[in-house]
């Protein structure tokens, strides 16, 4: 256990707390943990500035909400092109024999196997953008909530804000 700090190493953190100092930054200078700075200023009554960490924050939400809706997105777009391809013209190729010789076919459409493979990677991709569609349509409480709200208001509409005596 780390001894107890001096009046004055206490005074002088207090001071750098009021001053508007940053939590670690002040710990850093002083040589004590943030959580000594953090109980010393809850000790004072003041409370760190978290504005800044709030809008960081909410703007790191936006920034993976933006980036979840252009990945949503190209999961479709692909998954149409593999849809697509289902019904395009087809190359079947094989590398192989003691000569390692190439060859191919041109096919009106893909051979069973890969019509297969093909639908199974446009279904994947169709889920995958489902899922953060829901993710990012606020499902789970909010809606329950909003849903709950818009029905007892339609009642009260109905049969008046209060109860039938």
């Amino acid at each position: 256990m780390p001894a107890p700090l001096s009046d004055e190493k206490r005074a002088a953190i207090l001071d750098a707390i009021k001053a508007g100092g940053k939590r670690n930054e002040i710990a850093r200078a002083h040589g004590v943990g943030a959580g000594t700075v953090t109980k010393i200023a809850q000790e004072a009554g003041i409370a760190f500035d978290r504005s800044v960490t709030k809008n960081a924050t909410e703007a790191k939400k936006a920034d993976n909400a933006a980036l979840r809706a252009s990945t949503s997105r190209r999961l479709l777009v692909k998954a149409n092109e593999f849809l697509d391809q289902m019904d395009a013209e087809h190359v079947a190729f094989n590398f192989g024999g003691k000569d390692n010789t190439y060859n191919e076919k041109r096919l009106p459409r893909p051979p069973v196997s890969d019509l297969r493979n093909l639908m199974t990677a446009a279904a994947v991709a169709i889920d995958k953008h489902l899922v953060i569609e829901k993710h990012d349509s606020g499902t789970g409480a909010e809606q329950a909530a909003s849903l709950l709200g818009a029905m007892f208001a339609d009642m009260q509409e109905r049969h008046g804000a209060t109860p039938a005596e």
